[in-house]
């Protein structure tokens, strides 16, 4: 065997070995025993290497397969006979030295061992060196243990030469039982049309015709068709011609071994099912996430993180009197002191109803079905049991989510800017009226005394002050109901994104964990 064919047969065995690590109910029996049996066969067969391959002659009572064996291997060994059954036991034929190992791996009665070649031989049979030519026992035959040990070998040999006769070729059983079933090994297998010594040369050529139809209806569109005679030895130096490039090729073993490995592979892909996205890939995972955010009180939070920047930007930058008589209105945070800013935050955060709690998992529900109801349903049961897990740890997620983000306490500089800019205009303003009232009053009681340039700096000075005021304290509203705007679509934002991420890791993740699973076993088997 080469060493890709080998590689591939071994990736292929450690895939399955994998599909049957999982649990039990998610690989059916029957496909679980078939694996395991296909597993040893070819740990065994590998094991004893490429110094032989394995060539069966299978067929019913009748079709002369034991002649035919007899007449390629050149001896009268098969036992040949009329009456029913006729082969009881595999018989085997043996070219060079060795072969005890397969044989006894194939369970051959020693009795019915014969090593073809002798010294009389001379070169005749070296093109056949290493090969074990087997007759089985037929597999129509009216003793059931017959059938048995045919089906049993016919699973274990490297090749298969399929003996028909113009009788029976198109025999029913045959093809749904065996030919059909062994489809993926048509490039392994040989059909023998064989007897055609009782054929007139239009009868060969139409039965041929009529058989290569039928095989291709089988699936065996590889498998190629051969006319022999055991009585006028037509077609023997051809089978023997085909027996000799399988052996020189050395690929039999391998070739067998990929295409059953192959053939398991789909079978349990085909029970598998094709893989499924997770829920969070699906249309209706950004409605679920929108939900979560409504019950992990994200909109609560960004309201929050808005009233308190207002309430801390307007100590800082509003008008000084009016800033100063609300200093005792009432904290968005409420009464939870003695904590810090963040923790006061996010304790505002209303705990999650149970209405917010079951929209939450009525959603997950619907996705997460939507996502595994292609699936058998022992993948969709662990799927089940998966989002039962997620949907008890519901509270703890959405807490998690929303105490994970650092809520930023921004604290621009334009806040100390306009600050000063007010106390500027705010004692620009009461210098200003009380250097009016003064002048005022002077030149009430002493008319004359004070030059007029007098009043015009302390009106300049109160108007300067109130205009600055003014327009300082509209900038100043204007900038911080931005910035809150701002701070609160942040934090919005970046909750938002931690529900989103703790849907996909948190809530989520058990039942993606069962999707992943899902696929790897299928995809290991690809």
């Amino acid at each position: 065997m080469n060493d890709s064919a080998q590689s591939e047969i071994r990736r292929l065995a450690e895939a399955i070995r994998h599909s049957l690590a999982l649990d039990p109910d998610k690989v059916s029996p029957d496909v679980r025993a078939d694996a395991q049996s296909l597993l040893e066969r070819a740990d065994d067969r590998l094991d004893l290497g490429e110094d032989f391959t394995v060539v069966a002659f299978a067929g019913s009572t009748g079709s002369g397969k034991s002649s035919l064996f007899n007449a390629v291997a050149g001896l009268d060994i098969a036992r040949v006979g009329v009456r029913r059954p006729t082969t009881s036991r595999p018989t085997a034929c043996v070219w060079g030295e060795g072969g005890r190992e397969i044989l006894d791996w194939l369970k051959v009665p020693e009795r019915s061992r014969t090593w073809r070649e002798s010294a009389l031989d001379g070169d005749d049979q070296r093109r056949l060196h290493g090969l074990i030519l087997l007759d089985l026992p037929d597999h129509d035959s009216t003793a059931v243990e017959h059938r048995v040990e045919s089906d049993r070998l016919v699973g274990l040999v490297d090749v298969v030469f399929w003996v028909v006769d113009p009788q029976k070729y198109a025999d029913f059983s045959l093809h749904s039982e065996y030919l059909t079933k062994l489809a993926e090994n048509s490039s392994n297998m040989v059909v023998v049309l064989n007897q055609v010594d009782k054929l007139s040369p239009e009868e060969q050529k139409a039965a041929a015709d009529h058989l290569r139809q039928l095989l291709a209806e089988d699936g065996l569109t590889d498998t190629e068709v051969r006319l022999s005679s055991a009585v006028t030895r037509e077609g023997i130096p051809q089978l023997r011609s085909i027996l000799a490039d399988t052996l020189d090729s050395k690929q039999a073993a391998a070739e067998r071994l990929l295409s059953d490995m192959q053939a398991m592979a789909r079978r349990i892909r085909a029970e598998l099912g094709d893989p499924v996205a997770t829920p969070d890939e699906l249309p209706g995972a950004s409605h679920l996430v929108e939900t979560m955010s409504e019950a992990a009180g994200v909109e609560a939070v960004a309201q929050t993180v808005h009233d308190d920047y207002i309430r801390r930007a307007y100590k800082r930058t509003g008008y000084p009197l009016l800033a100063w008589m609300q200093r005792n209105a009432p904290d968005p945070l409420g009464a939870k002191h003695g904590l810090t800013r963040d923790e006061l935050i996010r304790a505002s955060v209303p705990a999650t109803s149970k209405t917010q709690s079951s929209q939450v998992r009525l959603m997950a529900h619907d996705l997460i079905t939507e996502s595994v109801a292609t699936l058998p349903r022992p993948w969709q049961t662990a799927a089940a049991e998966a989002e039962k897990q997620s949907t008890n740890q519901l509270a703890d997620t959405l807490d998690s989510a929303v105490t994970a983000v650092d809520i930023e306490r921004r604290r621009p500089g334009w806040w100390s800017f306009a600050g000063f800019l007010q106390i500027v205009f705010f004692v620009a303003t009461v210098i200003g009226l009380l250097g009016l009232i003064v002048v005022a009053a002077l030149t009430f009681a002493v008319p004359g005394a004070l030059p007029g340039w007098i009043w015009a700096v302390v009106i300049g000075l109160l108007v300067v002050g109130i205009l600055g005021s003014v327009i300082t304290s509209v900038i100043a509203r204007n900038a911080r109901n931005k910035g809150a705007d701002e701070a609160a679509e942040a934090v919005d934002r970046e909750l938002r994104t931690a529900v989103a991420q703790a849907a996909q890791s948190s809530y989520l993740q058990p039942v993606n964990a069962v999707i992943a699973e899902h696929r790897d076993a299928y995809e290991r088997l690809a």
